[in-house]
C-alpha cells in the first residue's frame, strides 16, 4: 500500500500552457485536471499534504512565493511566468502591496466574503471561444463587471442551480467549465447584454483597464500613476455608495438606471446579480468624475453637499494630485464658524416641520448653512434642545 503523498517527490507529468492573463488558480486547476485529480487532491499529493487547507485560501492573492517556486520546479516553468499569474503581480499598479496580509485589497473581489456572495466571475462567451477555457485575471478586479468584447455582464455562478463558481469544488474533467454541483456547462450560461444606453459603463471599464496596463492615467493633461488613481477610485466608490437614494448626479447618463436598481436592491435574493450591476454603475460614475477633472468632481460635490472633510478625512494618505485639487476647489470648513443662536435652531426646526421634511441634525444644519458635525456650537445647541424637549 502506497503511503499518503507518495507522489510528492515527483515532477508533474502534464503541464498545460499558462496564458498571459490567466489566474494562477485557473492554471493550477487545469494542471490538476490534466493529472486526473481535483485541485485539493492534486495539491495534497504533488505540493504539500495540507492541500485542503491550501485550496481554501485565496490562491490568487496569498503570498505564494514558496508555492510558486515549488510549482516552477515541478513543472519546469519559469518562476516569473507563474508569478505573473498571481494577483500579487499587480502590486504597485492596482494596489499598494503588503506581503503580510492574506486578504485582497478593496480593488480585488474577495471570494470568502459572505456579504457579497461572489463566486469566481466569468464571461460565458469568452470561455466558449477559448480553444482551452481558462479564467482571466481581470475578472477578479472590482472595476471589471462586464466584458467589453462581448458587451455582456459577467456571471459568478451557475444559472441552472445557482451554485457559486469555486475551483476547489469542481470535479476533474477535460475542461474547467462545469458546475461543481449540477455539472452544467458554464459556457452555455445565459448572458445579460449591455444595452446602448449602458455603453458608458463599457467605456469606463476599458478606460480603467487601459490605465492599469500602461501603469498610468492621463488626467487633466497630467500623467498620474495607476496606483494613485485606484487609491482615489476606492475613496469615491464608497463615498458614492454611501449616498444611497440621496445621490444627485444629473450629469451621469445612467443615473435613472442606477436609482431603479438601488430601489430594488432590498428585494433581491442573494442569488441575483445585483452587486455586479451596482458595481458596473459605480465604476461608470467614478469614470465620469475623472473626466474633465476636477470640474465634474466639483459639481458633484456641490450637488450632494459634500465637504472637504468628506473627500479627505477617511483616507490617511491621499495622493498629492487629488488632495491638491480638493484643497483648491473645496475649501476647508471652519469648525467654529459664525455664532448660531438657539432661536435660529428653533426657526429651522419650525420651517422643516412646515414643509414636511424630516427633522434631524443634518437637515437643520443645512438650513442654517453650517456643517452638522463640525460646527461645535450648533452640535451643542441641537443636542441640548433634543434633551430638553425629547425627540425633536
Amino acid at each position: 500500500m502506497r503511503r499518503k503523498g507518495w507522489v510528492d517527490g515527483y515532477d508533474c507529468l502534464i503541464i498545460p500552457h499558462p496564458y498571459p492573463d490567466e489566474l494562477l488558480s485557473s492554471w493550477l486547476t487545469r494542471t490538476a485536471f490534466a493529472h486526473g485529480y481535483s485541485l485539493t487532491t492534486f495539491l495534497s499529493l504533488f505540493i504539500k499534504h495540507d492541500g485542503s487547507a491550501l485550496s481554501r485560501i485565496d490562491l490568487d492573492f496569498n503570498d505564494t512565493k514558496a508555492l510558486i517556486s515549488q510549482l516552477a520546479s515541478k513543472c519546469h516553468l519559469n518562476v516569473q511566468t507563474l508569478q505573473s499569474l498571481s494577483l500579487r503581480s499587480e502590486e504597485g499598479y492596482l494596489f499598494e502591496g503588503d506581503s503580510a496580509t492574506l486578504y485582497p485589497p478593496k480593488q480585488i473581489r474577495k471570494l470568502k466574503d459572505k456579504r457579497t456572495h461572489y463566486g469566481l466571475m466569468f464571461c460565458p462567451k469568452c470561455l466558449a471561444e477559448d480553444s482551452q477555457p481558462y479564467w482571466r485575471k481581470q475578472w477578479r478586479y472590482l472595476f471589471y463587471n462586464a466584458c467589453p468584447k462581448h458587451r455582456v455582464f459577467l456571471m459568478d455562478r451557475c444559472w441552472v442551480c445557482y451554485e457559486r463558481v469555486r475551483f476547489s469544488k469542481m470535479k476533474p474533467s477535460e475542461e474547467i467549465v462545469y458546475c461543481s454541483r449540477c455539472e452544467h456547462d458554464l459556457r452555455q450560461t445565459l448572458t445579460h447584454p449591455i444595452s446602448m444606453e449602458q455603453s458608458f459603463g463599457i467605456q469606463a471599464i476599458e478606460w480603467f483597464e487601459q490605465g492599469l496596463k500602461e501603469g498610468y492615467f492621463e488626467i487633466n493633461n497630467t500623467k498620474i500613476s495607476s496606483l494613485f488613481v485606484f487609491h482615489v477610485y476606492n475613496l469615491l466608490y464608497y463615498k458614492i455608495a454611501s449616498l444611497k437614494d440621496a445621490l444627485r448626479f444629473e450629469a451621469f447618463p445612467m443615473i435613472d438606471a442606477y436609482n431603479q436598481l438601488y430601489s430594488k436592491e432590498a428585494h433581491y435574493h442573494s442569488k441575483k446579480a445585483t452587486l455586479i450591476y451596482k458595481n458596473f454603475y459605480l465604476t461608470a460614475m467614478i469614470h465620469q468624475l475623472f473626466q474633465n477633472f476636477p470640474i465634474n468632481l466639483i459639481q458633484f460635490a456641490k450637488d450632494n453637499n459634500l465637504t472637504h472633510r468628506d473627500f479627505l478625512h477617511s483616507t490617511k494618505i491621499a495622493p498629492f494630485w487629488f488632495k491638491e485639487a480638493i484643497d483648491q476647489s473645496i475649501p476647508l470648513q471652519d469648525t467654529v464658524g459664525r455664532i448660531i443662536s438657539e432661536n435660529e435652531v428653533k426657526g429651522a426646526i419650525k420651517y422643516l416641520k412646515s414643509i414636511g421634511k424630516n427633522i434631524n441634525q443634518k437637515n437643520v444644519a443645512d438650513i442654517l448653512g453650517c456643517h452638522f458635525t463640525l460646527h461645535k456650537q450648533f452640535v451643542a445647541l441641537y443636542k441640548t434642545m433634543a434633551l430638553r424637549y425629547g425627540r425633536i
